[in-house]
């Protein structure tokens, strides 16, 4: 929400104005700092991200250093202090302060950025949403694929006198670990993301059930957009809640593959060892017979 949008007392005399939620007010004063930026920039940067799932994740696997972003889309801007998700709240907040103080210059232009704000959201909690499932779906079939040799050891520990075959699953099991250390630092990312965007949509939550009380003579169109935003509040807290639930699950997987990879990793050492030895012991029987011969 830009200081274009209200008639509140910080704009006339340059200061941002008071957000109504004192925790939001760095993250607000800094969304209207990135705003006028934008507005200045006659090429500002597209924050759209077009990239569908399966893009993202093969982006995350195959980029030679990990890059930090929320869902694929924002990328953290150099001295920013604040959680995207955080200053999108802030800005839904300040747009139904607008409404409830009266202060908004155009009930509709507030109304059509909230709207943009609350599609924002919407979009992270869906991308999040999907990249969780598609790495989940990943990990299930490595599991389910790895898993198969290690049920029948005896067969595995067999073919690993091969070397060939214990070159193939140690270069293997090098990819499954890269794979396991990218899709660990993703998920973690994103569950600290999804937490800065629970606490933040509690605290608008908490807004809104306290203006509720001071907001008699809300319009039937006020009114409309206060129901939504509740709605909006209470379907985002469920949305956070189960990608948590969703990360812990993933979290679980991971470690289930690394263990596999491990055990793996452990019988091929075995098994070279074994061949080490066994060389080493016909090297010295040849050494003795020819030392007999002699």
């Amino acid at each position: 929400m830009s200081d274009t949008d209200s008639d509140s007392d910080g704009d006339l005399d340059g200061q941002p104005p008071i957000h109504p939620v004192p925790t939001m007010q760095g993250a607000f004063e800094e969304s209207m700092a990135e705003t006028m930026e934008e507005a200045d920039d006659p090429d500002p940067p597209d924050r759209h991200s077009i990239a569908d799932s399966v893009s993202r994740r093969k982006m995350l696997l195959e980029q030679e250093e990990y890059e930090r972003t929320v869902a694929g889309r924002w990328k953290q801007k150099p001295g920013e202090r604040f959680h995207p998700l955080w200053k999108l709240v802030a800005q839904i907040s300040f747009g139904m302060h607008l409404l409830q103080q009266g202060m908004a210059k155009s009930d509709e232009e507030v109304i059509k950025i909230l709207q943009t704000h609350v599609d924002e959201i919407d979009g992270f909690l869906e991308r999040t949403t999907e990249d969780f499932d598609l790495a989940q779906g990943d990990i299930n079939e490595r599991i389910r694929y790895l898993r198969l040799p290690l049920e029948h050891g005896d067969v595995f520990d067999t073919m690993l006198n091969d070397r060939g075959f214990r070159v193939a699953i140690v270069e293997g099991n090098e990819k499954i670990e890269h794979i396991i250390d990218r899709t660990a630092a993703a998920m973690n990312d994103a569950l600290k993301d999804v937490q800065k965007g629970l606490d933040a949509t509690r605290e608008l939550a908490k807004y809104l059930t306290r203006i509720d009380k001071n907001w008699d003579d809300r319009t039937e169109e006020h009114d409309s957009v206060y129901l939504a935003m509740i709605g909006n509040t209470e379907g985002w807290t469920r949305a956070f809640l189960t990608l948590q639930s969703k990360g812990n699950h993933l979290r679980k997987g991971l470690v289930q593959l690394g263990s596999i990879v491990g055990e793996m990793q452990r019988r091929a050492g075995n098994a070279s060892r074994k061949n080490i030895v066994s060389w080493t012991s016909w090297e010295n029987g040849l050494y003795l017979r020819l030392e007999t011969e002699r």
